[in-house]
């Protein structure tokens, strides 16, 4: 218990995994590539940590697990919107990468979105 308190202590970014099933985490700090993040849940139990990466900011979800073209993203223990491109554990998840199943983004918001966001494209 002490190591993971310690640990816990140790880990400067935050972020919160709704439910079990969830694929995403939602980022309580702005994240920067390579910051290790440690997941909690929604009684905020320390889970475990990931690594960053790439720049993830405040409010935004991090990729849980390495997840491929075509698969459902899950949030809430809910599918949210299916990935257009594989990614990898501790990528950001967002409107580069992901369809939503409740709004069609026209392309021009998403391309808006993704320079104010400062989005690297890969």
């Amino acid at each position: 218990i002490k190591n993971k308190l310690l640990r816990e202590i140790n880990v400067m970014k935050r972020s919160v995994r709704m439910h079990e099933k969830d694929q995403v985490s939602t980022v309580l700090n702005d994240v920067k590539c390579g910051d290790i993040v440690g997941i909690y849940n929604e009684q905020n139990e320390f889970l475990y940590e990931i690594e960053a990466k790439e720049d993830i900011p405040y409010g935004n979800k991090i990729a849980l697990f390495d997840l491929k073209k075509g698969e459902a993203v899950i949030k809430y223990g809910e599918k949210i919107g299916e990935l257009t491109k594989g990614i990898s554990k501790g990528e950001l998840v967002h409107v580069h990468n992901v369809k939503s199943l409740s709004v069609d983004i026209p392309p021009a918001f998403k391309k808006e979105i993704i320079r104010q966001m400062n989005i690297k494209l890969k």
